[in-house]
């Protein structure tokens, strides 16, 4: 073959862009594309806060345990949050640009990189525990709470420098039904006092609260006790297999709900496995929330969730307006 001098003159030029595509691919190769994410741990993973230099990137899980899930590869070296709704795990330095898979547990404080290049890299957390130690008290009693008050009346009831998840939520300790339970309280936008409505000032009210302790039975017998005390009545349920609306049994009053629901649960709790969920609202209110999606006036209700998988019990209390169907 005969080489112009044209040619001549753009080979140095040919063969840097050869290089650096070259280079390009190897390093495309070296750092996998997809990032598949594994819980092994006994717990829920809410979500993942990343920080990079002065790079923060969050990344929302609610991953149960024995469940894992694939993402871009966000790349880099970073610091590592986790949040399992109990408390904070922080791993340093973790290179997930190198990462193939994060595989948290079975450990509770263990994560393991796998590599595109076949290692396996084990990092350590320092963790924070969102509930107080045995000895101490909650922060302060979820009756000193409502939903719609300012945030900057909620955060003067608590901890100077309370910390806070990727959705802004304040993240403290309440005392409820007798217990001490890890506490979110998120905050909402409002526009002329109307929650739920987004402004360009950011979030000002507390929109609702969630409620988290482990789950056994003793736990979730005190918590409908006290709700029930409160002039609370279960509305909705939804367990494996089951769907019940209490409003629409016939000739059946607000005992006879409790005691039906008692026994579903009974069997739920002895199965030991799948998820329920409970809506109670104030008995008094139940012939109004016929219409699950508009209630006749303003309400505040109770949603428990029983996750056998994490041995999770969530409780989210919630405000809704009348005839508006949203919080």
């Amino acid at each position: 073959m005969t080489i112009s001098n044209s040619s001549r003159c753009n080979l140095p030029l040919i063969l840097a862009c050869l290089m650096l595509f070259l280079w390009s691919a190897a390093s495309m190769a070296a750092t996998p594309q997809n990032l598949t994410i594994v819980n092994q741990t006994g717990e829920d993973l809410l979500n993942i806060h990343l920080q990079k230099g002065k790079v923060t990137q969050f990344m929302r899980l609610d991953m149960t345990p024995g469940n894992s899930e694939e993402i871009e590869n966000p790349g880099g070296t970073a610091e590592l949050r986790l949040d399992t709704g109990l408390a904070l795990w922080t791993f340093s330095r973790v290179p997930l640009g190198q990462a193939k898979s994060l595989t948290f547990g079975p450990q509770p404080d263990v994560l393991t990189v796998a590599t595109g290049k076949g290692e396996s890299l084990q990092f350590r957390a320092r963790m924070r525990s969102l509930l107080p130690d045995e000895n101490s008290g909650p922060v302060c009693a979820l009756d000193q709470f409502r939903p719609g008050m300012r945030m900057k009346d909620v955060c003067a009831l608590l901890d100077q420098s309370p910390p806070h998840d990727d959705n802004d939520a304040v993240l403290t300790s309440l005392g409820f039904a007798g217990m001490v339970w890890a506490a979110r309280l998120l905050p909402g936008q409002v526009e002329n006092g109307k929650p739920g409505i987004a402004r360009t000032s950011g979030p000002d009210r507390l929109e609702h609260m969630e409620l988290r302790r482990k789950l056994d039975a003793a736990t979730l017998n005190k918590l409908l006790t006290t709700l029930y005390a409160q002039g609370y009545a279960p509305w909705q349920a939804e367990l494996p297999g089951l769907d019940m609306n209490f409003v629409e049994m016939p000739k059946t009053d607000t005992a006879k709900h409790r005691e039906i629901l008692q026994q579903v649960l009974d069997y739920f709790m002895s199965a030991g496995q799948g998820e329920a969920t409970i809506m109670l609202a104030p008995a008094s209110m139940l012939p109004q929330l016929a219409d699950a999606d508009k209630p006749q006036s303003d309400v505040q209700l109770f949603t428990l969730t029983l996750r056998h998988s994490s041995k999770n019990l969530v409780v989210d209390v919630a405000a809704y307006q009348a005839s508006e169907g949203g919080r």
